[in-house]
């Protein structure tokens, strides 16, 4: 149960410390204040109880530089009650965006070290490890790696890249690989129609991709299947060996698609339901078939869970 809330107050712009940011361009300020002047903002900051801000510097920006407000909404986040593991992960995920979340661990780990973070101490290093695993983990991130490649965007990306991350029209792992591009090769890819964007996206992913003989010498050397730029799985193994597992591969890429799908569905589970109801036959028995696949997904659901948990 969460019982330390982020509660949003109206906070002075020049009390807001700043301090030093990971990020030095911030983009062109004078369209995010337009848009802010003509739909409000649609997110506050973040700040700490001490008002040290924690997201939302091009935010602040706008509004203090652009706009010349002298106010501005601020939420406060509790770093010690998500250190403490007394505000929900799953709720961290849901009220924050990638970029906030990437803000949240760079506060929980400097609050746990108490502003000492000893790199030079290669003693520490795993130790280190372990502790950006579990404040990524607190910010609401399903792992480290990812927390990772979201901290790459924040770093690295043009915003264009980092609202489209945002707004979850890019996953994390797309606009990580769109930040490895210069900034005008990330606005391009950015400013795409989606379709193209994605094939601009599969291009790049394909790149950190072996060849098919360097795949199937990795296969051979390893025991493990190892993809290739043609995403093709190399085995190392015998057709015969091979088909359990290529069918395995279509079936669960079969059920990823259907779930891609499912998730990207704008209407309720009501309505879907009303529509399935509508539409079954006997013949066709869609109701018995949507039944079938809800309990198959709550049994990959729980699998999912016991192994995160292990």
């Amino acid at each position: 149960m969460n019982t330390h809330s982020m509660s949003i107050v109206e906070v002075r712009c020049d009390a807001v410390d700043v301090g030093e940011r990971h990020r030095k361009d911030l983009g062109e300020i004078d369209v995010l204040a337009a848009s802010i002047a003509a739909e409000g903002l649609l997110q506050p900051i973040g700040i700490t109880e001490e008002n040290v801000l924690v997201f939302g510097e091009r935010r602040l920006r706008a509004f203090q530089d652009v706009l010349r407000r002298e106010t501005i909404p601020a939420r406060v986040v509790h770093v010690g009650s998500i250190t403490a593991g007394e505000y929900a992960e799953n709720q961290l995920r849901k009220d924050f965006t990638p970029s906030e979340r990437v803000a949240i661990v760079e506060a929980l780990r400097s609050f746990e070290h108490g502003g000492d973070r000893r790199s030079d101490q290669a003693a520490n290093r795993q130790l280190e490890r372990v502790k950006a695993e579990e404040a990524a983990r607190k910010a609401g991130f399903d792992s480290e790696r990812t927390y990772q490649r979201a901290r790459q965007v924040v770093e690295h990306a043009v915003y264009e890249v980092i609202a489209q991350m945002d707004a979850e029209e890019l996953s994390v792992t797309a606009a990580a690989l769109i930040a490895e591009q210069p900034p005008e090769r990330q606005r391009e890819i950015v400013r795409l129609p989606e379709p193209e964007r994605q094939e601009a996206v599969r291009k790049l992913r394909r790149k950190d991709l072996p060849t098919l003989a360097e795949a199937h010498r990795q296969a051979k050397k390893t025991g493990k299947a190892i993809l290739d730029r043609n995403l093709e799985y190399q085995l190392p193994m015998s057709m015969e060996e091979r088909r359990p597992l290529i069918e395995k591969n279509l079936a669960v890429m079969a059920v990823v698609d259907a779930t891609r799908d499912i998730a990207r569905c704008a209407l309720t589970a009501a309505d879907v339901a009303a529509g399935i109801r509508e539409f079954d036959t006997p013949d066709m028995d869609f109701a018995g078939q949507c039944r079938k696949s809800a309990a198959f997904l709550q049994q990959i659901n729980q699998e999912l869970d016991s192994h995160a948990t292990e």
